[in-house]
């Protein structure tokens, strides 16, 4: 005969046995989370939009086709070059800067391609793309002792408003202003400008007399369905008739939003004598948006020989939007690195190492989405389009437990050369 004896029990404390296995989970996942989220990415090493080069056109004839391409690669290495630098460096440096040879040119680049190409006999014509080392042409640039900026703007659009005989016109027919500006090329800097359709929709968002008076409600309309952080209203007076016979074009540029957002330009263009009222605007958008790119490059400007650092505090609401924040930072080009020092279920804390000064890292920042606010301890870094939210809620403001809080060791994302002098 079997005999079962039952006990009518409970296992003491069960819950802090089974908190105590969830905090070891808990902590095993997030060592995993950060070794996974710290290795190593194509961008970590360098911003590909900003060092990348589309579309360089190559026409070459020679004795043969097979020395016509490689001419024409040769040609296109030049190109692509000129391209960056044109992009890069403002234009008083660029005319001091050494003409590197062939041979230095492919040191720079990281690789290239070939995306379109027609051969005959003895002509080759093609289309190719080029992406440059960051690290080779910072190098060749601070030997050459060039300024340069690498921080890409986010979209502005602008809106072309001409006042012609006390007149507004904007997506008038006979608005000759909006004509030049749409001639202007497509713009490869570092200051992607965009200019308005003209459609119906554009007409319902903003007329000429409410671009003219930077209506913010009609702006901010018109802004935010191209995407643009910054509208430039691009109001233009051309004299009909003056005593002395020279005319002018009156040009102001009232920046809306942006690091930018209540700045205004005022220039005067002279219209050259035998010149059509059309050809003159149409050399004055050109140079108007050089000016704008050149404008930006130099109060962007990279000091790669001084740097600084803040602790930012990152709001999180799951760990995976913290593998987001650092995809964004290491777009930056100011971050010298970024080093995790902290992270739990609902903060992180990272160290920035940045070049330059505050206001530029700022406006950096705001290119990628992210605002740095001032804090009551540390600095706050969160996403643009979120509301502002504390540091940290609840009572882990005051002492953070041990199980929901882990220090890491200093994880590193390189993003540039240290300054002169510095050492790892």
């Amino acid at each position: 005969m079997i005999v079962m004896t039952f006990f009518r029990g409970r296992i003491p404390n069960v819950r802090r046995y089974l908190n105590g296995m969830t905090r070891i989970c808990y902590g095993l996942g997030l060592m995993v989370f950060i070794a996974v989220s710290g290795a190593p990415t194509l961008s970590k090493a360098q911003s590909a939009n900003i060092y990348a080069v589309t579309r360089v056109q190559v026409d070459r004839t020679s004795e043969t086709a097979a020395k016509a391409r490689t001419e024409a690669i040769i040609e296109a290495h030049r190109l692509a070059f000129n391209r960056l630098m044109t992009r890069l460096v403002p234009a008083k440096q660029r005319a001091g800067l050494p003409v590197p040879t062939h041979a230095e040119v492919v040191e720079m680049v990281l690789s290239f391609g070939i995306d379109e190409e027609k051969t005959s006999r003895v002509r080759y014509i093609g289309s190719l793309s080029f992406q440059f080392r960051r690290a080779e042409v910072r190098r060749f640039l601070i030997r050459a002792g060039a300024s340069f900026a690498e921080t890409q703007s986010k979209p502005v659009l602008l809106l072309p408003v001409l006042v012609l005989g006390g007149t507004k016109l904007l997506w008038d027919d006979l608005n000759p202003w909006f004509s030049a500006w749409n001639a202007v090329p497509p713009s490869s800097g570092l200051v992607p400008l965009r200019l308005p359709v003209g459609d119906l929709a554009d007409i319902r968002d903003i007329s000429a007399e409410q671009a003219a008076a930077g209506s913010k409600t009609h702006v901010n309309t018109i802004g935010g369905r191209y995407g643009a952080a910054t509208v430039v209203i691009a109001e233009a007076v051309v004299d009909l008739v003056t005593v002395s016979g020279q005319r002018n074009v009156y040009l102001s540029l009232r920046y809306l939003g942006g690091p930018w957002s209540g700045r205004t330009d005022i220039r005067i263009f002279r219209i050259q004598g035998g010149e059509t009222d059309a050809a003159a605007l149409s050399r004055i958008a050109l140079e108007t948006s050089i000016q704008i790119e050149e404008d930006w490059k130099r109060d962007n400007i990279l000091q790669l020989d001084s740097s600084d650092k803040l602790i930012a505090d990152v709001v999180l609401g799951e760990l995976r939007e913290w593998v987001e924040m650092r995809r964004r930072l290491e777009g930056v080009a100011f971050l010298q690195n970024s080093q995790l020092v902290m992270i739990s279920r609902t903060r992180a804390s990272v160290r920035l190492t940045y070049f330059g000064n505050l206001g530029q890292l700022r406006t950096a920042l705001a290119q990628r989405d992210l605002v740095l606010e001032r804090g009551t301890v540390n600095w706050i870094l969160r996403d643009a389009r979120e509301p502002a939210a504390p540091v940290w809620p609840g009572t882990e403001s005051v002492a953070p437990s041990a199980a929901s809080v882990m220090s890491v060791p200093p994880e590193v994302t390189d993003l540039g050369p240290p300054p002169k002098g510095a050492t790892r």
